[in-house]
């Protein structure tokens, strides 16, 4: 059923307006007939007027309820419609069958909108996939050779050419992958494979595979895992942990600390990464969940703006959620609420 909050509360202030009115009317009118200037005859002298009032006080509920069915229910359909909007779905439509003249007029508007809305969504998601699709194949041959370069025997000062190219070309190839995998994730209504796992587990396994990188800093990693299982894709969800462990690998400094634990409640499961770095303001914290986000402060640092886009999106379609709380220069910590 859907929410009449809207058209409810406007008919509560209404039938409270005219039954106060109604109330005031009958006083005077039982003033008016103790002074005799109205006169009704035996056995039931008030019956009329007590009639009258009844009578009219259900019609005028009744047209109330009509009129704000009439101009309030169309009105609600579009905040609904707006709301979807909002969170990123563009497939919504309104119906086109509104008697109202006005919100015809809007309800038609809004879906021609939508409409091009959608085509240009449509088109630039399929622009996007398919130019990170025909770079891959080029990149990878540059990476290819960049390899063999750099392992060969070179000048000093065309090895750290060598290097840099490989450098770039390994991030441009990240960058592409990062993009494949969030387009292919806005398509996607459901998490698809879904099975029980340890995920105490798999966040030790992301903990392993980005010991090269915590190792070379020298960070303190500390952890909390009690054994927990989770039902959801195992694939997806390493994509979560090894994008928040990578993130507070390189805002922290060298010698610094990360902290990662789990715990279990009857309805969800968090998941919390806390570490020692450079910290956000609340004005960066509002965006870095956008696409291609990155504050001036990490610019400088290896990164595409595409991680934590990533793990909004995994988190949305597993219906969990993620938290933030951060102060500059006193580290960053994401928790993130997995519904069990």
């Amino acid at each position: 059923m859907r929410n009449f909050k809207l058209w409810v509360t406007f008919t509560f202030i209404i039938v409270l307006c005219l039954l106060f009115g109604f109330f005031i009317t009958g006083i005077f009118s039982f003033f008016l007939v103790k002074a005799g200037i109205i006169v009704f005859g035996a056995p039931f002298p008030h019956m009329p007027l007590v009639g009258f009032i009844v009578s009219a006080a259900c019609i005028s509920i009744g047209l109330i309820l009509l009129i704000s069915r009439y101009y309030f229910e169309p009105l609600q359909d579009l905040i609904h419609a707006l709301n979807a909007v909002a969170s990123g779905d563009f497939h919504v439509r309104l119906p086109e069958s509104s008697k109202n003249k006005n919100m015809l007029a809007i309800h038609v508007n809004f879906n021609k909108m939508m409409k091009e809305l959608n085509s240009i969504e449509t088109l630039q998601s399929d622009f996007i996939q398919n130019v990170s699709h025909e770079i891959k194949t080029p990149l990878a041959a540059i990476e290819g050779y960049a390899s063999l370069l750099f392992s060969s025997d070179l000048p000093e000062e065309q090895h750290e050419y060598t290097k840099r190219i490989l450098e770039s070309s390994r991030q441009l190839s990240s960058l592409t992958s990062n993009i494949l995998k969030l387009s292919k994730l806005e398509n996607q209504q459901f998490i698809p494979e879904k099975k029980l796992f340890s995920l105490d587990e798999q966040l030790r396994q992301a903990i392993l595979t980005m010991e090269p990188l915590w190792s070379r800093k020298h960070l303190d990693i500390d952890i909390e895992l009690p054994e927990i299982f989770y039902c959801s894709n195992e694939e997806l969800m390493i994509q979560v942990w090894t994008n928040l462990l990578s993130n507070a690998i390189k805002f922290t400094p060298d010698s610094g600390a990360i902290f990662v634990g789990a715990a279990e409640t009857e309805k969800e499961i968090q998941v919390t990464f806390r570490d020692s770095g450079i910290g956000m303001t609340e004005e960066v914290q509002a965006h870095i969940f956008d696409k291609f986000y990155q504050a001036e402060s990490s610019r400088t640092i290896e990164g595409n703006g595409l991680g934590l886009a990533l793990v909004k999106k995994i988190l949305s379609l597993c219906g969990g959620n993620i938290q933030v709380k951060s102060l500059p220069d006193y580290g960053s910590s994401f928790t993130v609420f997995l519904p069990k």
